[in-house]
């Protein structure tokens, strides 16, 4: 058998108006992802040798989404006058061999589709195979019209007749097709009588009157759906996200309740892993082995190494969490966060563009921006970085086996120095030297019987209004 060498034409220049939106249809996301990226995806893993793109509507827009993809380039098409002449103004620029034809909205399309249609296309040396499936309710769908298992054309819902809208065989949208065969049928399309529109579908009906060796491929339905609006982009997102908790589950991924649980198609989980009921892991997130992940954390474009502890109800954002790390429950870890082996984060604790050094200690209701902290650190109740000044952000330094007191505010610029001790309640606003203890609170002075006369003060105030 002849290599299964093919490369891939996306058709990506429609509008989709009934998105009822101005970002072009093929870059509305599902999962975190673009539907032209599971397009383009699908085709790179069952190998193909390159991925060209025709553009139209929000073209500067779709070029910056395939950029990152080394093997894709772009043609443009400047009317979209219809999927036959998206090909055409492609052809020039299609390599000798069979191509892949598929549309930019069809995310579902996966590996092992393109795989199937390429076993049946090079075994029988056809020249166009369709993909194709069977459906209880083929409304809206063009109907393939076959004759002893011969394709013989392709006819639109409005232009069938009644006994052709029984036929519950639909046109997938899907065709691989040697090049040879396009440059033969595709200039000689003709527009629609109705619409003006230059239809692809028309290749079949061509072929079959040349003689062509013309085949279909029964596929599964799902496999074939497209996104038209947001609905069925709901519709498409759930079918993608089973696929998704599937795969890692698979992958030996606990998941603990899969209806509530939310994983982007760019995120990563290792073996062993426990994800708990009302996760979102987004973005490119990724997760090492032996993990748990609790109940309503949600986690950002973070990497978490093996054996972290998320209690529940985090919310983890562009952050580096190393080995065996607790945080939780209820905390917030923000932009540019790297906290170290086995440091622990705990509830109502925010911590922002700051490294939190190997064992270190943040557990309650505190607030640590634009810090560094060293190792073996406690941080009490109730610490606060007083990192801001309203104009700029400055450095809070804490170093190794420093003890901070509950309720202390560090006023920045300022290092508190190695195995010092700070008192509870100070309020710094010089550096601590190593070894020493810092105190910096105002004298408490009681004044006897004095807390009644404040208070008829104030009701007299409140009275008057």
């Amino acid at each position: 058998m002849a290599s299964k060498k093919f490369s891939t034409l996306i058709l990506a220049a429609g509008k989709g108006s009934r998105m009822k939106s101005d970002l072009p249809k093929v870059l509305h996301k599902a999962c975190g992802e673009s539907l032209l990226f599971f397009v383009m995806r699908a085709a790179k893993t069952a190998g193909t040798s390159s991925i060209i793109t025709v553009l139209g509507f929000g073209r500067e827009l779709v070029e910056k989404e395939i950029e990152s993809e080394p093997t894709a380039s772009a043609v443009y098409q400047p009317e979209q006058k219809g999927t036959g002449n998206a090909v055409e103004v492609a052809l020039s620029s299609l390599p000798d061999g069979p191509i892949l034809i598929v549309n930019g909205d069809g995310p579902l399309i996966q590996k092992e589709t393109i795989q199937k249609m390429l076993d049946s296309h090079f075994s029988s040396s056809a020249d166009l195979t369709l993909g194709v499936a069977h459906v209880s309710n083929p409304f809206g769908y063009g109907r393939v019209i076959t004759k002893d298992n011969q394709l013989l054309r392709i006819v639109e819902e409005k232009d069938a007749t009644n006994e052709e809208r029984k036929i519950s065989l639909i046109n997938g949208g899907i065709y691989l097709v040697n090049k040879n065969y396009l440059q033969k049928t595709i200039p000689n399309l003709k527009p629609s009588k109705v619409s003006g529109e230059i239809y692809l579908t028309d290749i079949v009906a061509m072929g079959a009157s040349a003689g062509a060796k013309l085949q279909y491929c029964e596929l599964d339905f799902t496999d074939l759906l497209g996104v038209n609006d947001l609905l069925q982009l709901s519709q498409v997102e759930e079918i993608l996200r089973k696929r998704i908790l599937e795969t890692h589950q698979k992958n030996g991924v606990r998941i603990e309740n899969p209806s509530t649980v939310w994983i982007e198609a760019g995120v990563e989980c290792g073996i062993g892993t426990k994800i708990e009921q009302s996760v979102s892991l987004k973005g490119r997130t990724r997760i090492a082995a032996n993990c748990t992940i609790g109940t309503g954390s949600v986690i950002y474009n973070s990497e978490l190494s093996d054996e972290v502890e998320v209690l529940p109800y985090c919310v983890i954002d562009r952050a580096t969490i190393l080995t065996k790390a607790v945080l939780g429950p209820y905390a917030r870890i923000r932009p540019e966060t790297k906290i170290l082996k086995s440091a622990k984060i705990g509830n109502f604790v925010e911590i922002k563009k700051t490294t939190i050094g190997e064992g270190s200690k943040v557990n309650h209701l505190s607030y640590v921006g634009d810090a560094q902290i060293g190792s073996g650190v406690n941080i009490g109740c109730g610490f606060v970085a007083c990192n801001y000044d309203g104009f700029q952000k400055h450095i809070t330094q804490i170093d190794d086996g420093a003890f901070i007191g509950s309720g202390v505010e560090a006023v920045a610029p300022i290092q508190i120095g190695k195995n010092s001790y700070v008192a509870t309640g100070s309020t710094l606003t010089k550096n601590v030297p190593e070894d020493a203890l810092a105190i910096a609170r105002t004298k408490q002075e009681n004044k006897e019987g004095y807390a009644p006369k404040i208070k008829s003060r104030l009701n007299t105030k409140k009275a008057k209004g």
